[in-house]
């Protein structure tokens, strides 16, 4: 059911089992999975059933220290949240992310990878990609020869969804509008948590107008993104925060530019470890540091992976475009604008389908650019943090302050890893022909985000220095929870969202016993 309260008269409280603010991956995810168990939900999304210029205006933040892309490119205040355009790259975390090896230094999680391994499986049917696994055992059930890499190096592959089934909204987002369970209340911003005897009594909601609503419920689940899941609880006044962790530990993913192949190298590395399909489901490589490795160096998570460009001019490009259309619902639009550049690369839109029918490799044309990058997982520092500013959105709510950078531990770990992956791909004469500055001299490589937020309500089991519990309940609120990329103590170096709907999927699970 859905409800638009741009629409909505009635001032009377709204109550349900369960309110989940934020209708993005993880709230669709959790709301879905509750009412298959009949729990009645209320799901809140500030943004309406399709992308808004108004209500994306309001992602604008303050950035004192370092640019932080991913406020504005990889947010999207809408139903569906950042599925409405992301890749859907699927790829657990591995074990010693959750038990960091005697030497690694990232931050321990307390909940162990045991616990979330039983959801991949549902989350791999939402997006239909296949089963098969995601280490270097896919070359040996597929047939592929191995590679034979140091101890050093792990060898795993992402899973992408295809194309129709990335956008959440489409899929279990139009369940949850079919489901009477399940009432969706678009245009909803979120403006305070209020309490009353220890526990969250209801939720203070604006709609665009300004008109105001309140939400009632037995539990509370944020499930905004990372910046805003710390923004709604630090602008919270009756949300307790005794030891002042409330938005620290904002960190990303931090990536650079390694090098650049060339032929004959290029064709090697994508012959050996380019990206292939298996039943509609994308499979690309990434080279991971491996636990030995970090336990001895002392490094975070690192990995190394293929990217592609294409030229925008060419076929290949504009199938691409295509293809994103049908994520994002505007296909009528992308054929128009891509018409001329299909016809013009005919040839491109040819190999691109013969490869992947008869070959199930993805075809790279020859003007593409193949690079190298690193991706590292950012060194836990307390002043990375999201704080308010005194300044107001168009509802008067206070915007949010990003106040984050890069450090010199994050450019160390960044520098040693891509000097041990060159070391590693030339032994295997796979190597790019030219490298970065930064593996050859001592000028730091400049690194950026890549839009992948996290950290700001860190889960833990001491309340001294985190925010949730290993069950995402607020430590001082019994019926409070934090669902978001927000609550990940560390980050390792792969795509967040599979862990976070392994762990939206867990606290379901977990509401539903406690609700019976």
């Amino acid at each position: 059911m859905h409800f638009d309260l741009d629409l909505a008269d009635a001032l009377v409280p709204y109550e349900s089992s369960v309110c989940i603010v934020g209708g993005g991956i993880a709230g669709l995810v959790l709301a879905t999975r509750l009412a298959a168990q009949g729990v009645e939900v209320h799901l809140l999304e500030a943004g309406g059933l399709e992308q808004e210029s108004r209500s994306q205006a309001f992602y604008v933040t303050e950035q004192p220290r370092d640019a932080y892309r991913g406020t504005t490119d990889g947010r999207f205040r809408t139903f569906g949240g950042s599925s409405t355009a992301w890749g859907a790259q699927l790829l657990p975390f591995t074990h010693d992310i959750f038990v960091p090896g005697e030497g690694c230094p990232s931050r321990r999680w307390p909940v162990t990878e045991a616990e979330l391994t039983p959801f991949y499986r549902d989350i791999e049917s939402i997006f239909q990609v296949d089963p098969l696994p995601f280490d270097a055992g896919l070359l040996a059930a597929l047939g592929h020869p191995q590679v034979p890499f140091s101890p050093d190096i792990s060898l795993r592959f992402s899973k992408w969804a295809p194309f129709q089934r990335r956008n959440l909204a489409q899929t279990i987002g139009a369940a949850a509008l079919a489901d009477p369970r399940i009432t969706v209340f678009t245009h909803a911003n979120v403006a305070e948590l209020e309490t009353a005897n220890g526990v969250v009594s209801s939720v203070r909601v604006l709609n665009y107008a300004g008109r105001e609503y309140r939400f009632a419920a037995r539990h509370f689940v944020v499930a905004a993104g990372t910046v805003e899941s710390s923004r709604l609880l630090l602008m919270s006044p009756q949300i307790p925060n005794p030891h002042d962790q409330l938005g620290r530990y904002f960190n990303d993913h931090l990536s650079f530019h390694a090098g650049v192949f060339e032929s004959p190298e290029r064709e090697a590395m994508l012959d050996r470890l380019g990206p292939f399909f298996v039943d509609g489901t994308l499979h690309t490589c990434k080279l991971e540091a491996s636990e030995t490795a970090r336990s001895r160096e002392g490094l975070y998570s690192a990995m190394a992976h293929v990217i592609v460009e294409e030229p925008e001019d060419s076929g290949t490009a504009a199938i691409r475009n295509l293809l994103r259309s049908v994520q994002t619902g505007k296909l009528q639009q992308a054929v128009v604008e891509n018409l001329v550049p299909v016809l013009r690369g005919l040839g491109d839109v040819a190999r691109l389908l013969f490869y992947a029918k008869f070959r199930h490799r993805r075809a790279v044309s020859r003007r593409a650019q193949v690079r190298l990058n690193v991706d590292i997982e950012q060194a836990p520092d307390a002043n990375n943090r999201i704080r308010l500013s005194d300044r107001k959105d168009a509802l008067g709510l206070p915007i949010s302050v990003v106040d984050w950078r890069v450090n010199a531990e994050d450019q160390q770990t960044a520098m040693r890893f891509a000097r041990m992956i060159r070391q590693e791909l030339e032994r295997l004469k796979l190597a790019p022909a030219s490298w970065d500055d930064s593996l050859t001299t001592e000028t730091p490589p400049q690194l950026h985000d890549t839009f992948h937020a996290m950290g700001g309500l860190c889960m833990g089991t001491d309340a001294a220095t985190s925010v949730v519990d290993r069950d995402l309940k607020y430590h001082q609120l019994s019926n409070l929870h934090v669902a978001s990329c927000a609550v990940f103590p560390s980050g390792s170096c792969s795509n967040p969202t599979f862990t976070l709907m392994a762990l939206a999927m867990r606290l379901g699970d977990r509401l539903v016993r406690e609700l019976g």
